[in-house]
C-alpha cells in the first residue's frame, strides 16, 4: 500500500442535466401551448362574408343615379351569382343597363328596369 500515496480521494462534480432536461421539457410544452393557442384562434375567427358585404352594397345603391347604378351592378353582380338562373337574370339585366353607360347624359332608371334590379337583389336574400 505504501506504493498509492499520490491517489485522491474522489471529489464530486456538479450534474445539473436533470435539471435542464426538465427546463427543457417545460419550455418545450410551454411553445407547443401557445402555438396551438395561435392556431385554435386563427381557425375559429369569424370569415367576413365577402357575397354579403357586396349584396349589401348593392342594395343601397340610389336608383336615382342610373350610371352608377349600371356600372355598379355591372361590376360587382356577377360576385353573388349562386346557380344559372340568377346568371341569365344577371346577364339580362346587364345588357339593360348598357345604354346607361358610356354617355355623358344618361335619362333616369325606368320603372321595369328598377324591377329587375329589385328582383335581381331580392333572389340572392337567401
Amino acid at each position: 500500500m505504501e506504493q498509492l500515496k499520490d491517489i485522491k480521494p474522489l471529489v464530486a462534480i456538479p450534474d445539473y442535466s436533470f435539471y435542464l432536461y426538465i427546463g427543457f421539457i417545460v419550455l418545450v410544452t410551454t411553445l407547443a401551448a401557445v402555438l396551438v393557442y395561435f392556431i385554435i384562434k386563427l381557425l375559429s375567427r369569424k370569415k367576413i362574408d365577402k357575397r354579403k358585404e357586396i349584396l349589401e352594397r348593392l342594395r343601397s345603391l340610389d336608383l336615382n343615379d342610373p350610371k352608377r347604378v349600371a356600372y355598379e351592378i355591372t361590376k360587382y353582380g356577377k360576385y353573388i351569382i349562386r346557380d344559372e338562373s340568377s346568371m341569365r337574370l344577371y346577364e339580362d339585366l346587364v345588357r339593360k343597363l348598357t345604354k346607361y353607360k358610356y354617355k355623358k347624359e344618361v335619362p333616369p332608371l325606368s320603372s321595369d328596369i328598377k324591377k329587375e334590379i329589385k328582383l335581381f337583389l331580392r333572389v340572392h336574400d337567401e
